[in-house]
């Protein structure tokens, strides 16, 4: 159960705004969020506070925004009149829907992050097409416009960006958020391991990260309990000592299992040539988590039975 400093940290935010707010609306809507009260939603905060922190032109915009909000049933206003002269007093108090399902969650500091506005709320966005308690979709980029209700252009752009940034990798047929401000809810990860052992395992796969970056005389980059999460969970949740102990025993189709869900097996064949310095775990995800790239590195060409051919030549 989260304490209540963590419950200031972050917001839930319904997925009913994918395809109905575009990406300034959906940068607006999450700062209210966060400008609200996190158990009831209820906020006095100024047009001119929201115009400031979002980067919008004029209140006037803002005020455009938050009429939409309340027609899409998104929040409520309240508005303050003076006495009985009927004349409005400020602040509007915004009573926010506070959704009971169908939701998905970030942290403030998304917000914060040195990246721009749009690509912020085009997280936010992709993240309410994820498939529940993982931060994955399997839409492609024409499934993913059409859902969200932008153009192909701009959802390239933005895919690209995200990318570029280390927030977003291309895997197979799925995309998946690794920016550690989209809380990606995984139930199952202390039921299969527990926290204690879950976090043993990030640091066994971290040191071999580490350690092969060693030995080829690369810089290798900071442990990110995330990031490690997401690897682990994708793809290398076995412990190494496991893995090469059933190989040992000779257990059936072990070598098979070894080869694709180690990886100390696997560094040296999907990330063979490395730069100089790797300021991030980021920079392994992708190879290391693609079934793809894996098929097309270390999978063995099946062995084809020579045919000789003989032609016999007569003396006539």
């Amino acid at each position: 159960m989260a304490n209540e400093g963590e419950k200031k940290d972050y917001r839930i935010i319904t997925r009913d705004i994918a395809g109905k707010l575009n990406l300034d609306e959906t940068y607006t809507f999450t700062w209210l969020l966060f400008k609200s009260d996190y158990e009831t939603g209820e906020s006095h905060v100024l047009r001119e506070t929201l115009r400031e922190v979002t980067g919008i032109k004029d209140v006037d915009t803002i005020s455009k925004y938050t009429a939409k909000f309340e027609d899409l049933g998104f929040l409520r206003k309240e508005y303050n009149y003076r006495n009985n002269e009927r004349q409005l007093t400020t602040p509007v108090t915004y009573h926010v829907d506070i959704p009971k399902s169908n939701w998905v969650r970030f942290k403030k500091d998304l917000l914060l992050e040195d990246i721009p506005v749009e690509l912020k709320a085009f997280l936010v966005l992709l993240k309410c097409l994820c498939i529940n308690n993982t931060n994955i979709t399997c839409y492609n980029k024409t499934e993913i416009s059409r859902r969200l209700n932008l153009s192909p252009k701009t959802v390239k752009k933005y895919i690209d960006l995200a990318i570029k940034h280390h927030k977003l990798v291309e895997v197979n047929n799925f995309f998946l958020i690794t920016d550690s401000n989209i809380i990606l809810d995984t139930p199952h990860t202390k039921s299969n391991f527990g926290l204690r052992t879950f976090d043993k395992l990030a640091r066994e796969k971290y040191d071999i990260i580490y350690n092969y970056c060693i030995e080829k005389n690369v810089i290798p980059p900071p442990y990110d309990f995330k990031l490690m999460e997401v690897l682990c969970i994708h793809r290398y949740d076995q412990p190494e000592e496991e893995l090469e102990i059933a190989v040992k025993n000779g257990d059936r189709n072990a070598k098979k299992h070894y080869n694709y869900y180690s990886l100390k097996y696997n560094l040296p064949k999907l990330c063979p040539n490395l730069p100089p310095q790797i300021h991030s775990l980021q920079y392994f995800l992708t190879s290391l988590i693609n079934t793809k790239c894996y098929k097309e590195r270390v999978a063995q060409p099946e062995e084809v039975e020579k045919v000789e051919l003989y032609f016999r030549i007569d003396d006539n």
